[in-house]
């Protein structure tokens, strides 16, 4: 297994070793304490351009289950774990974790230390970094690193188009800042016909269709560094 590395701004380095697609990036640090359910969090797009640090300590355990996706592609930029599950089992699982990362081109580091990066990211905050194999010239990295600034993310992650999901009798519109697919499902089960509308829809495009309610969707969360 190759070694790689994670550099973060502060000039604390990660080793681990590769796993998924094999390519350099910079993105934003974070963690996710969820025991269960990585593949909502990878397929979340408020996740855009995140590398995200999986503080459960074995991840992949259940492999890939397509229904269990947020969207239709995966929105972070890289995954961190601790263990990667060797074998996984599930009577759904359609691949696993390792394949489907690098068939959606997203890179990661297994066997890294968890458990101390979090500590520092808790302590000091979210951080930017870069995942790598090669780090002789660290100043050049940690010089890339802080140039790193993602744009229009929000643009990046809404739909392009507006569309209808349900056929409830209660009309919401949705403006699309980075949903999830979960937030539709719930509003269908509530009998809710869904309007949803690209991040850029003027308030007139909200109120074309006289809804009952409004919905502001989540989207990616930045630290204000960035």
């Amino acid at each position: 297994m190759k070694k790689g590395y994670l550099v973060l701004e502060n000039g604390e380095i990660f080793e681990g070793e590769r796993i998924g697609y094999p390519k350099d990036t910079c993105l934003e640090v974070v963690f996710n304490t969820s025991m269960a359910g990585y593949l909502k969090v990878f397929t979340d797009p408020s996740y855009a351009s995140q590398g995200v640090v999986m503080t459960y300590p074995l991840i992949g355990n259940y492999g890939v289950i397509p229904e269990d996706t947020e969207s239709k592609k995966v929105w972070v930029s890289a995954v961190f774990v601790h263990e990667l599950a060797e074998v996984s089992s599930n009577f759904r699982k359609a691949k696993e974790l390792d394949e489907y990362l690098k068939e959606n081109e997203v890179p990661g580091l297994k066997n890294i230390n968890t458990r101390k990066l979090t500590k520092l990211l808790r302590n000091s905050g979210t951080m930017r970094g870069k995942i790598t194999d090669n780090i002789e010239d660290i100043e050049k990295i940690i010089a890339e690193i802080k140039e790193y600034k993602p744009k229009n993310l929000v643009g990046l992650v809404s739909s392009k188009r507006s569309y209808v999901d349900g056929e409830g009798d209660i009309k919401i519109a949705l403006l699309n800042f980075g949903c999830k697919e979960n937030i539709v499902r719930e509003l269908k089960k509530r009998n809710c016909t869904v309007y949803v509308y690209p991040q850029d829809s003027s308030a007139s495009n909200l109120l074309e269709n006289n809804p009952d309610g409004i919905v502001l969707s989540n989207g990616p969360r930045r630290s204000r560094k960035l």
